[in-house]
């Protein structure tokens, strides 16, 4: 017998349907991701060495100093915090004698903000000293407890002490002014016989100082000098043998105003006629003298 016939149904799919809108939201994150790397390597192209430094260390301490890259380079150094207090700070103007006194309570401020926002960076900035002295700005950073701030008898800083110069970099280069790095040793002496002294290591950490501020926002230009002083200037004079005499400060000097020239009011010139009305007085005056003289002798 013949098989009975099967019918066989066959769909016939119309359209792919609808998938949903996920591949937008992927294409978009591609999208904005290819444009983040394109301006990346725009700017690092376009950008010098000294405009690079200022871009590392903005990511690494939030702070990004005045100059080609601050807008209408009239930026100033703001940490990653937001100001407490909405008024501006006075007009820096180099005239003005409180200028410096300005600046110092400017950058105690800063290291204020960057010690509340760093517990362990606070414990460096809570010996560091800044005062106003009669050569410019001095700011001290003391080795409060034996340690904390340079391996003993080495050259070699602490981590946290290069971390503290890395965020001191850009503070001091966008001063724009001179700064020397002095380094002091406590009164503990050396072996007798040793090739090397506290003149050596004070000179030493005070060179390694230079090289991380160089590497951290100030230019070389603006180190006008690295100095050893032994022990010669201690912090605490009552006690020569105080961890607090282990130190490295930095002065930042300003240009002082120029003396001004004495004035000198001019001399009226004396003309042919008036001086020689002036020889005949005299004249006349001497031959009366002399009369007068004759007549007393007699």
């Amino acid at each position: 017998m013949p098989e009975p016939s099967r019918r066989v149904i066959k769909k016939v799919d119309g359209g792919h349907g609808h998938h949903g809108g996920a591949w937008k939201v992927a294409y978009a994150d591609f999208v904005t991701a290819m444009m983040a790397l394109f301006m990346v390597l725009w700017l690092l192209a376009s950008s010098d060495v000294q405009s690079r430094k200022e871009i590392s260390n903005y990511f690494r301490t939030g702070i990004l100093p005045e100059g080609s890259l601050a807008m209408n380079h009239a930026a100033q150094l703001n940490p990653s915090v937001i100001e407490a207090s909405p008024i501006p700070p006075p007009p820096d103007d180099p005239g003005d004698p409180t200028s410096e006194q300005v600046k110092a309570a400017d950058i105690k401020g800063r290291f204020s903000r960057l010690a509340a926002a760093d517990p362990e960076l606070a414990q460096v900035i809570a010996n560091v000293h800044v005062t106003v002295t009669k050569d410019g700005i001095l700011i001290e950073a003391v080795d409060g407890a034996k340690g904390m701030l340079f391996d003993s008898a080495s050259a070699k800083l602490t981590e946290r002490m290069e971390r503290f110069l890395r965020v001191l970099g850009p503070v001091v280069g966008a001063l724009h002014a001179p700064v020397e790095i002095h380094g002091h040793t406590d009164g503990t002496p050396y072996a007798k016989g040793a090739i090397a002294s506290n003149w050596d290591l004070s000179y030493a950490r005070a060179a390694a100082a230079r090289q991380l501020l160089e590497d951290n926002g100030v230019a070389p230009a603006q180190i006008a000098g690295v100095f050893a002083n032994g022990a010669a200037q201690p912090f605490d004079p009552a006690d020569p043998l105080s961890p607090k005499n282990r130190r490295l400060s930095f002065l930042i000097r300003f240009p002082k105003d120029p003396p001004k020239a004495a004035v000198v009011a001019p001399v009226a010139p004396v003309g042919p006629a008036d001086g020689a009305a002036g020889s005949a007085d005299a004249a006349r005056g001497s031959a009366d003298a002399g009369g007068a003289k004759a007549a007393d002798a007699r």
